[in-house]
């Protein structure tokens, strides 16, 4: 009684039911390539579904409908759990369908993306599991996954080393259960006794498979030898292509057309090699409710390397205390007699991609709220005016004040030399090969200037008069695409560009010339829908403030980039030398701005040169399914019995029923061979077949039918009929699924 269980136990368990769990770990590390992309709760409500797959697909066998409804509520019930999910009321009257309508569109709305993210998942390990169910399939199943892993890791700056080991791990897994599944149908005798030691076939797989992993975690990194294809085809095009982290970040490559765009526009971390061109992306980033539009603040960069610029090493940092009640700090302090106003902003970040900082007003005083995955994790930097985690975190929303320095140019103009008891050394830094010409460049052009303030006023107005604004620069102009400086290259080759060739001009003329300068990059001020509505009725020569309170909605088109100077008792103010910008900043009483000329088309459309990748996972997305759909139609296709028909039809064409006989029992010895059943050199076919028909009791009928039409073809006086081709057929087929 004991081993009849054992082996039913084994039989109905292990090799029934087991695969589906490594279906299941494909799944899981297929999904984890959304990790930027997903918010926390769709993890946790599809890792929680899975899990609900997990036991159900080993309590049911055969109740495949009980397990799918089983699944599906539980997502349900995962969804209403991990969400605020709001009850709206059943239907005024079921007979009307604008309330049956508004009914499920109410309830629908708040499930997505969740549910069809769930059930496309789902769907996704009962369709693996389905395939995976024969040799074939699985080894299809495996081969597709990994290659669909190594295909994104070249695509985008992911580690799926993990990943792709742990599919290997599962399929090889896999695999060996499938085999057992095979021996058991083959060999049922050896079965029998080998599922009394279920642990004498567990150890060696499982010993086998642990050793393979780990030679591969800890196999020494080879170089580079052959690049893949994707790298290849992006350098012959011209593109960037992104690199794993720690291994170069973004390697940049230096663009040669002049007239397509080289990215989309977006915010982007890597600006060691900045140039090239984009294309404009307007999808929305951010709606940020303020007292006074701005440009909104990310961070700065110092140490400029004659092709982009990098960030200072190892910065001071210290806790953000969440609640508004301690002032931050500045690196210097601002006089405190220097006037500042307060501008209250709150952000709701609209995409599910990680912040590496908080955007805002500069420079930030006090965060009152923030939600986010991480608010212990929220670091000032006091030196560069910079809240920013160690590890970029998702952020749903938060709330922050600045104190914005009033632009007062009378006291500007009058600020004493920076102080020495502080270090500027790292804003006037400048690399040895900066090209004597952009020096003096910078001197020609500040000569009349009789102070500091002036001088960065005068090579403002000459950048944004000087050279048009463009995202496509003609890069052919520049003589040296390799080893050029890159302000140089913009200043007295290109002369045309977009806000990083503005910027980064203006930054290194001012550092050339002794003025403290940084870089600084983040959102130039966003639209307001209502300002703009209300501008259709207002009067066209009203003057417009340009630093009007609103709720403003910031797109990736908005990535922009500036500088800031730095005056002794004002801190550090910023200068927009960009073309058709300008930055909105608090006035002293009595002053107005000058009125803002600058179309919507104008002031919104900017830049940085990186991709947002949001847009490239729709195209991988899509990708993915394609592939998906064509791999289950092939399986589909080869294992449907029409199909096969069709084939046989038409490479049988033209031979007689009896010559099809002929054919078809080479192909079941073949078949059989690969099986395993060995036949002798002394025996003939009746002989061979009789004793495979004694071995295998519950096929004997088969073997003999088998037989019996392939004599009647062979050795018959006639070319045979259909109806004797098709009972062999038939037989060789219940043959063929015996094993």
């Amino acid at each position: 009684m004991k081993k009849l269980w054992n082996a039913r136990f084994w039989s109905s368990f292990f090799l029934e039911r087991i695969h589906r769990l490594f279906a299941i770990v494909v799944v899981i590390q297929l999904i984890q390539c959304f990790s930027d992309s997903w918010w926390d709760e769709t993890y946790a409500i599809v890792y929680g579904m899975l899990g609900v797959a997990a036991v159900t697909e080993l309590l049911f066998t055969r109740l495949f409908g009980a397990r799918l409804l089983a699944q599906v509520v539980s997502l349900t019930g995962l969804i209403l759990w991990k969400m605020d999910v709001a009850w709206g009321g059943w239907p005024l009257s079921w007979r009307s369908w604008t309330e049956i309508e508004r009914f499920m569109t109410f309830h629908a709305d708040q499930l997505h993306p969740f549910f069809e993210l769930g059930i496309g998942t789902l769907a996704l390990v009962h369709a693996l599991s389905w395939v995976g169910s024969r040799r074939t399939g699985a080894v299809l199943v495996i081969v597709l996954s990994v290659g669909l892993m190594a295909a994104i890791d070249s695509f985008y700056p992911l580690e799926l080393w993990h990943n792709i080991a742990w599919i290997v791990v599962a399929g090889l897994a896999w695999l060996v259960v499938l085999h057992l599944r095979q021996l058991q149908a083959r060999h049922p005798d050896s079965w029998e006794a080998l599922a009394e030691r279920p642990f004498d076939i567990a150890f060696p797989a499982v010993l086998i498979i642990t050793l393979v992993l780990l030679a591969g975690i800890f196999m020494p990194r080879a170089p580079v030898i052959l690049e893949d294809p994707y790298t290849i085809w992006s350098e012959a095009q011209g593109k960037e292509v992104t690199a794993l982290p720690g291994e170069g970040g973004v390697q940049k490559i230096n663009i040669q057309s002049s007239s397509k765009g080289s990215s989309l526009s977006g915010y982007s971390r890597d600006d060691r090699k900045i140039g090239g061109s984009f294309q404009f992306d307007y999808s929305p980033v951010m709606t940020i409710t303020t007292t006074q539009a701005s440009y909104w603040r990310g961070e700065t960069k110092t140490v400029y390397n004659g092709k982009g610029w990098t960030d200072t090493k190892q910065p001071n940092l210290m806790q953000i205390p969440v609640g508004g009640q301690v002032k931050l700090p500045l690196d210097p302090k601002r006089n405190p007699e220097a006037k500042t106003k307060e501008v209250v902003q709150t952000v709701k970040i609209e995409r599910k991609d990680k912040l590496p900082v908080l955007f805002g007003a500069g420079p930030i005083s006090s965060v009152s709220e923030l939600k986010s995955d991480n608010n212990a994790g929220l670091k000032w930097n006091a030196a560069e005016a910079e809240a920013r985690w160690s590890k970029s975190s998702r952020v749903e929303s938060y709330t922050l004040v600045s104190e914005v320095t009033v632009l007062d140019e009378q006291g500007l103009r009058q600020a004493p030399a920076p102080s020495s008891e502080h270090d500027f050394s790292p804003y006037l830094q400048l690399p040895d090969s900066l090209p004597q010409r952009v020096r003096d460049l910078a001197a020609e052009k500040t000569a009349a200037a009789a102070n500091e303030y002036d001088k960065a006023k005068m090579l403002e107005e000459y950048l944004k008069t000087t050279f048009p604004y463009t995202n496509t620069p003609d890069l052919s102009k520049q003589t040296n695409r390799t080893g050029g400086d890159f302000v140089d290259s913009f200043l007295f080759e290109i002369q045309e560009g977009y806000c990083d060739y503005f910027s980064t001009s203006f930054v290194v003329m001012a550092r050339s010339i002794g003025l403290p300068t940084r870089w600084v990059k983040g959102y130039s001020t966003g639209y307001d829908p209502e300002a703009a509505e209300r501008a259709r009725f207002a009067d066209p020569f009203e003057e417009r403030d340009p630093a009007r309170p609103g709720t403003y909605t910031v797109r990736n088109a908005d990535a922009h980039s500036w500088a800031e100077v730095y005056f002794e008792g004002y801190g550090w103010i910023p200068f927009e030398p960009t073309s058709g910008f300008s930055v909105p900043q608090p006035l002293p009483e009595g002053e107005t701005a000058e009125p803002d000329t600058s179309t919507e088309a104008d002031a919104t459309p900017v830049d940085t040169e990186v991709a947002a990748n949001g847009d490239n996972w729709l195209v991988v997305g899509g990708a993915i399914g394609v592939s998906l759909v064509l791999a289950i139609a092939a399986v589909f296709v080869y294992r449907s019995r029409r199909a096969h028909l069709l084939w046989d039809r038409l490479r049988t064409r033209g031979h007689s029923p009896s010559q099809r006989v002929a054919r078809e029992m080479e192909r079941l010895l073949s078949f059989l061979q690969r099986k395993g059943l060995r036949r002798e050199p002394h025996e003939t076919i009746r002989e061979t077949f009789t004793r495979w028909g004694e071995r295998f009791g519950s096929l004997r009928p088969d073997f003999d039918g088998a037989i019996v039409s392939f004599e009647k073809a062979r050795y018959g006086q006639d070319s045979g009929d259909s109806a004797q081709f098709l009972e062999f057929a038939a037989a060789a087929e219940r043959i063929r699924k015996g094993f």
